[in-house]
């Protein structure tokens, strides 16, 4: 019988007895990884459409920067064409990203229909009816809402339907997601051609033409010098010239391969794709922000017992119940058409606008801060509740107040674009003011609503004739009001 099979046997060739058994291996476990020493990134994989889709946003990349920055000639004989220059170019993101989604069998979410119609809908009122008057507000808002739609449709909005995260998405679709993948259009595009093209044997040469390129500015302040120094080399140099331009390139095509123009068409080209990979990829990410972990926190901030908001809530609504009793005249001059004799009209609306604008804010602000502060639900609690309501109430009725004021002023005056501009945010606030209490009666989805009506309240804004009506109001204003307040209607201010 072996000994070595019970473990008390001496093995062969041992001058010692082995008085323990062999200890049986540790199991092996997977490598932790700290915080100095991170896992490992994963290689990068192309996947089915990804190609294709890095094709069309180079193409949407030089189609950005030709219209936008050098628009052909082709176009002036067709007339005023730069009105519809918005809308041709975003329709041609809509669909260089629809078809990427579509390449790469994305699913596509209600929602982001929605944001494609908020997108579009600007641009074609400005091709529509200029609407100058609106300056760069269609312009800043349709861009927007068109890396909101590119978040929603890829996949990688911070929630659905969109909410009270829409400035955390905004943020990532203009910067974070964009720049963070900026690589990704040359890996797609030069993926596997390394296996292709012959190596080098030895990386000396990669070396030299390190050496080449870094030299070249060098070398051309050099040449220039010994032009300037020798007349002989001079004379050599210009025979050289002329013999290039025998192969000089045509005019647009030397056009379309000026470096700056290139490099322009790169940028925006990486920035497209950058947000349409970083957007698909985004689910796959385990440190992506998820919208229940912020939710979960801010359930974690509430320590506050009830009698804090109620108590802060109490003397805020105290303060505007004073504000109101002894400024009645002041406040209600504006609904009888009356201006107070130490205001003109465009300080009575300017004053009323940014005191709404602030309150509002403040208001809001306050609001939000208890309903998630506070260890009982606003709604669970009768007195919060209608001490909400009533801050809410008091948003309603400065709105009310300064859109008194402001038509006071537009009915002596006429319309202009700042004028427009605040009209539209008086409204936005008695909207969100509305909802807020709607919200507090009955929970339901208040943010989203205040989100998406915002948003079409704009794009209506943009659909209608404004320069029409600017024109029209300022004529009729200007033969009715000869005299009086004429004087300050060439005044500047936020309201002109």
């Amino acid at each position: 019988m072996d000994t070595r099979m019970e473990g008390t046997g001496c093995p062969p060739c041992s001058s010692a007895p082995n008085l323990t058994p062999n200890p049986s291996p540790a199991p092996v476990s997977a490598p932790a990884y700290s915080l100095a020493s991170p896992p490992p990134k994963k290689p990068f994989r192309l996947e089915k459409g990804e190609r294709p889709a890095a094709l069309l946003c180079l193409l949407m990349g030089i189609a950005y920067v030709r219209l936008l920055l050098d628009p052909p000639e082709i176009l002036r004989p067709w007339g005023d064409w730069s009105d519809w220059l918005l809308a041709i170019l975003l329709v041609s993101f809509f669909v260089c990203v629809e078809l990427s989604a579509r390449l790469c069998r994305l699913p596509c979410p209600r929602e982001s229909w929605f944001w494609a119609a908020v997108m579009l809908a600007q641009p074609l009122g400005c091709g529509l009816f200029e609407n100058d008057a609106l300056s760069l507000f269609p312009y800043l808002f349709s861009h927007l809402a068109a890396a909101q739609w590119a978040l929603v449709r890829c996949g990688g909005a911070a929630a659905l339907p969109v909410g009270a995260l829409l400035p955390l998405d905004l943020v990532r679709g203009w910067f974070g997601i964009p720049f963070s993948n900026f690589h990704r259009l040359f890996q797609t595009i030069f993926y596997g051609a390394g296996k292709k093209l012959p190596k080098p044997k030895s990386k000396g040469v990669w070396w030299g033409l390190l050496g080449a390129v870094c030299v070249l500015p060098v070398l051309v302040w050099a040449f220039s010098t010994l032009v300037n120094a020798d007349a002989a080399f001079q004379n050599l140099a210009g025979s050289v010239q002329d013999w290039l331009a025998m192969f000089s390139l045509p005019a647009f095509l030397a056009d379309a391969l000026n470096p700056g123009w290139l490099l322009l068409e790169l940028f925006f080209a990486c920035w497209f794709y950058g947000l349409f990979y970083g957007s698909k990829h985004l689910k796959e990410n385990t440190n992506r922000i998820k919208d229940r972990e912020i939710y979960d926190a801010f359930d974690k901030m509430r320590l506050l017992p009830r009698q804090t908001p109620l108590v802060a809530l109490a003397l805020l609504c105290g303060l505007y119940l004073v504000f109101f009793l002894s400024q009645l005249s002041y406040l209600t001059a504006g609904f009888a058409g009356v201006l107070p004799e130490e205001y003109t009209a465009a300080e009575y609306a300017r004053r009323g606008f940014f005191e709404m604008l602030q309150i509002a804010l403040v208001n809001l602000s306050v609001l939000a801060a208890a309903a998630k502060l506070s260890r009982i639900p606003l709604r669970q609690s009768r007195g919060l509740r209608g001490l909400g309501i009533a801050l809410c109430a008091s948003n309603l009725l400065f709105a009310a107040i300064a859109f008194s004021k402001l038509w006071l002023y537009i009915s002596r005056f006429g319309l202009t674009s700042m004028r427009v501009l605040a009209g539209y945010a008086i409204a936005v606030v008695a909207i969100w003011s509305a909802l807020a209490i709607a919200s507090l009666l009955r929970p339901f989805g208040a943010v989203v609503w205040g989100v998406r009506l915002a948003a079409v309240l704009f794009c209506l804004l943009c659909l209608c004739n404004i320069d029409g009506l600017v024109t029209a109001t300022q004529n009729q204003a200007t033969k009715e009001y000869l005299q009086g307040e004429t004087g300050y209607y060439y005044t500047y201010s936020f309201m002109d």
